[in-house]
């Protein structure tokens, strides 16, 4: 899918943390997209624009150009943070790489932390959509549990899919948190070693993303399964 410039407009927005929204858009001319891919908002509001988002959805060919985002408020790009319902952006995609591979191992691990979550999520609606028998494992990290971001959908989603199942790591010192604690690394040995042939989609900061490849080698995961994106 070649990147394509369009506009798009703001048709809801809610809370997923107290620091991330989730924002609805829809697209005012076709506009079809891979899961786990981004665009990039070029211009809305009277402003020249650079920020790139990872869409948090997959596509729905009974919404079409219907999409959302994870947007961080208060990171310095306040057009998004302000922007009113009914607004329009100029968008530039989709673009990217993190997309499921053309030939699938029956298991796949996907490890995000942060808004890292957002394309994972999307991933993982588009897998979840099809008759398949391929086991899904998310890792998702956060540093407090009010931090959490899709915790209802997945939940969702794992009550509906066996195949499916997400474990939630926090590396901040909550008293009241009984699940796993630390980072995502901490975790990845015991999550490979559960799904055994696999492929592995990874999103978050540069540093992490880094260090999960490199840590994902050491368990027999080597570079053509694993399909990363950091920033």
């Amino acid at each position: 899918m070649s990147a394509q410039r369009i506009v798009i407009e703001l048709v809801a927005r809610a809370p997923l943390s107290s620091r991330v929204h989730r924002l609805a858009f829809r697209a005012l001319a076709p506009f079809r997209w891979a899961a786990g891919q981004h665009l990039v908002v070029v211009g809305g509001q009277g402003q020249e624009l650079f920020l790139p988002y990872s869409i948090a959805s997959a596509y729905n060919p009974g919404k079409p150009g219907q999409f959302e985002l994870a947007v961080t408020i208060g990171a310095g790009a306040t057009v998004m943070d302000e922007l009113p319902l009914g607004a329009q952006l100029e968008i530039l995609g989709p673009e990217g790489e993190l997309t499921w591979q053309p030939s699938p191992r029956p298991a796949a691990l996907l490890v995000g932390v942060g808004t890292g979550i957002a394309p994972l999520r999307a991933l993982i609606e588009e897998e979840l959509a099809r008759p398949s028998d391929i086991r899904l494992l998310l890792l998702a990290g956060h540093r407090e549990l009010e931090d959490c971001l899709f915790a209802d959908d997945f939940a969702r989603l794992a009550s509906l899919h066996p195949r499916f199942r997400f474990v939630t790591t926090l590396s901040g010192v909550a008293a009241d948190w009984g699940g796993p604690r630390g980072r995502v690394q901490a975790h990845l040995t015991a999550a490979v070693s559960s799904l055994g042939l696999l492929d592995a989609y990874v999103c978050g900061r540069l540093d992490m993303v880094r260090e999960v490849v490199a840590l994902l080698e050491t368990c027999g995961v080597t570079s053509p399964q694993v399909r990363s994106e950091g920033y």
